[in-house]
């Protein structure tokens, strides 16, 4: 590509959209496509946005109602990319805002200091606002969080900074994650009553609606606070493609083997709720600090202000995250509906055929007794004959006694069909159901075809327990086409308009002023 289609130093895909739109006097200029309008990547991103969103609404949803499907009846886009901040209290989440800021936009502290969802963004002016102006526009894309209860409400702010350097993107600095002593007697399990609101569940919200995820952990709690924990085995379960793990303060250790044991802390509590061999990235850093370093020869202070630029990079980069992540939703949500479909039918037919071979057994006993009836009807004479007159109705008699031994066995075979329908919606049998439809891909180690059946299995059982198998539609084999179509064509085309348009601008970059410490 030609050097102008580089990013330069000082330079970010932030940095290139014109400043100051959409944030400050007026709430409902917060709306996405008033936000990017840079001539590179707002027009592709607004594109990109609105083709996305058509394919959702237009090809994925009609076959969504149709089954009754999983998928939710419109994605949700805030008005910006956002970059979530999530770890320990006292754990440098938000020095690390200040840092980037090269602000004090946020209080720090050894305690917690702050309680609240805080969203900084860049605007005209400086301002801030509550959390009832914040859920209350629709175009802001943060309506959802009304679910939540009016605690969480009161604990949400927006602030919008002039001066700042990164703009167009959202950081959300989360509340401290700390045990109480509730927390601890509980193991977590009424979590929500030590906040008002359910803290996991917001969490998780906030996760899929960001771009990138920063979980900070620290020397002095290195993995051990149980609500980190738990945030990692349920808030962030399967958004591991956004989440980078930062090892924060790092310049605190003087001796190498005082790090070796928190780091080998952290790691041993990380391995115990990823449930992978491989843990990700750690990200080892420091926010400059005079007091702290003198210790550690250069190299080392060297090696951790080379990692908090790569940290740095990966805020500054949201913005082609989240085109990534939008094009990677429709294609999730594509395959979710897929094997949603594929379990869903390839259950009908088990239960069906059980249907049938009931029904079948009941039509040939009824249909064989009906034809010795009619036999003897046809032969009424002759039995007269040979047997007396009190037999001339004998049809009658066998021909009702058909009837009756009929029903009476298909009475005795319905419940197996019951049976069947029970026995399907067991989380045994459906494993079982997957494990026949992919044994080509599960033969190969496929763990995201996996992932994929971790969230379609409870929403299958769901629909089976609560529609039942027969009345959950039926996706008809054009379904099947548009849903191969969008994976083998739109999405492609997605990710290929994304390339040619961002071309290698989403290199690495440092801020000047980072640049120069």
């Amino acid at each position: 590509s030609s050097p102008s289609s580089r990013t330069q130093p000082g330079s970010s895909p932030s940095s290139r959209m014109q400043p100051g739109l959409g944030v400050g006097r007026v709430p409902e200029e917060l709306g996405f496509t008033n936000l990017l309008k840079s001539s590179l990547a707002g027009t592709m991103i607004k594109q990109l946005e609105e083709k996305a969103d058509d394919i959702y609404r237009n090809k994925l949803i009609p076959i969504n109602e149709k089954m009754m499907g999983p998928l939710p009846e419109a994605e949700t886009f805030t008005s910006r990319p956002m970059v979530l901040l999530l770890g320990n209290h006292s754990s440098g989440k938000s020095s690390f805002v200040n840092h980037l800021m090269e602000s004090k936009i946020q209080s720090c502290g050894v305690a917690p200091t702050d309680d609240c969802f805080t969203l900084i963004t860049s605007g005209p002016d400086d301002t801030d606002q509550d959390g009832q102006a914040l859920v209350g526009n629709k175009k802001l894309g943060f309506s959802a969080l009304q679910s939540f209860g009016q605690m969480l409400i009161s604990h949400t702010h927006l602030k919008v900074r002039k001066e700042m350097k990164l703009k167009n993107v959202i950081l959300v600095d989360s509340p401290g994650m700390i045990d109480s002593a509730a927390t601890q007697r509980t193991a977590l399990a009424n979590a929500s009553s030590d906040r008002g609101y359910d803290f996991m569940k917001v969490i998780r919200w906030f996760a899929e609606h960001s771009d990138v995820i920063l979980l900070f952990f620290d020397p002095e709690k290195p993995g051990t606070t149980g609500e980190t924990l738990d945030c990692l085995t349920t808030s962030l379960a399967g958004l591991e493609h956004k989440l980078s793990v930062v090892f924060n303060k790092c310049d605190q250790f003087v001796k190498m083997h005082d790090f070796a044991r928190a780091y080998g802390a952290l790691c041993w509590n990380l391995s115990k709720v990823i449930p992978r061999k491989d843990l990700p990235p750690i990200y080892t850093m420091c926010i400059p600090v005079a007091s702290r370093g003198a210790g550690l020869w250069k190299e080392a202070m060297d090696d951790l202000n080379a990692t908090r630029k790569e940290v740095i990079n990966k805020v500054y980069a949201a913005q082609e995250r989240r085109v990534d992540n939008m094009i990677s939703r429709l294609d999730e949500s594509t395959r979710v509906l897929a094997m949603y479909s594929n379990i869903c039918s390839r259950v009908r037919k088990t239960v069906a055929e059980v249907w049938w071979r009931v029904h079948l057994e009941y039509t040939l006993l009824a249909l064989g007794l009906t034809g010795v009836a009619a036999l003897l009807y046809s032969k009424k004479t002759e039995v007269v004959e040979r047997f007396g007159a009190n037999f001339q109705h004998a049809y009658l008699s066998v021909f009702a006694g058909g009837q009756s031994i009929g029903l009476g066995y298909y009475f005795l075979r319905a419940p197996a069909i019951q049976r069947k329908e029970v026995e399907m919606r067991q989380e045994e049998r459906l494993n079982e159901v997957f494990t026949l439809a992919y044994p080509k891909e599960l033969a190969e180690g496929d763990e995201y075809l996996r992932s994929i059946w971790a969230r379609v299995l409870p929403r299958v059982t769901l629909a089976m327990k609560t529609i039942g198998i027969f009345k959950i539609g039926h996706a008809d084999k054009r379904d099947n086409e548009t849903l191969q179509s969008i994976l083998r064509d739109d999405v492609v085309s997605l990710r290929d308009l994304f390339a040619r348009e961002i071309g290698d601008a989403s290199g690495t970059f440092v801020p000047d002023a980072e640049a120069a410490r």
